[in-house]
């Protein structure tokens, strides 16, 4: 016989795991974008929810790096800034006004419903945005950066099993 425990941890599990930010491009629930910034330059990002922890980001976002490094032909990249930040949310609800639409750039618009009307709920999500460029050995700036090298091929071993 199935214990109730067991059942409610089970449904619990696979309803906060659904919520969290898949990986793939960018929608309602984050996900990644990228845009070129200059020559063999790209500003990556990827956009976590309310419940898609900071290294979780931190992981997809390098893995998309790794990614476009690939895609694009090259066999290294460096990252040039990092310009992670958290967007904040704040709820202040009224007895008049008990929830909040609002529009983040993670999740689109949604509804805020306060459990409690006497204090304000906030949400956290995190989102990753590195500048990279990517390199091929031979390339004129390659042994300039040499010492910050990525390797593409080894992050997308590493992390695989944070990502799918």
């Amino acid at each position: 016989m199935i214990r109730p425990k067991i059942i409610i941890g089970l449904c619990v599990g696979i309803f906060f795991g659904a919520c969290a930010t898949a990986y793939g491009p960018r929608n309602s629930m984050g996900g990644y974008e990228e845009k070129n910034v200059g020559e063999d330059m790209i500003e990556v990002r990827f956009y976590g929810n309310q419940h898609t922890t900071r290294d979780k980001t931190g992981k997809r976002l390098l893995y998309r790096c790794a990614e476009l490094t690939q895609e694009s032909g090259f066999d290294s990249f460096v990252i040039l800034q990092d310009q992670s930040h958290v967007n904040e949310i704040i709820n202040n609800p009224t007895l008049d006004k008990p929830f909040k639409t609002v529009e983040s750039e993670s999740v689109g618009v949604r509804t805020v419903i306060s459990p409690d009307l006497t204090s304000a709920t906030t949400s956290k999500n995190w989102v990753g945005v590195y500048i990279i460029s990517m390199f091929n050995a031979g390339n004129s700036n390659y042994d300039g950066y040499k010492k910050s090298h990525l390797n593409p091929q080894k992050i997308l071993k590493d992390y695989k099993k944070y990502i799918k």
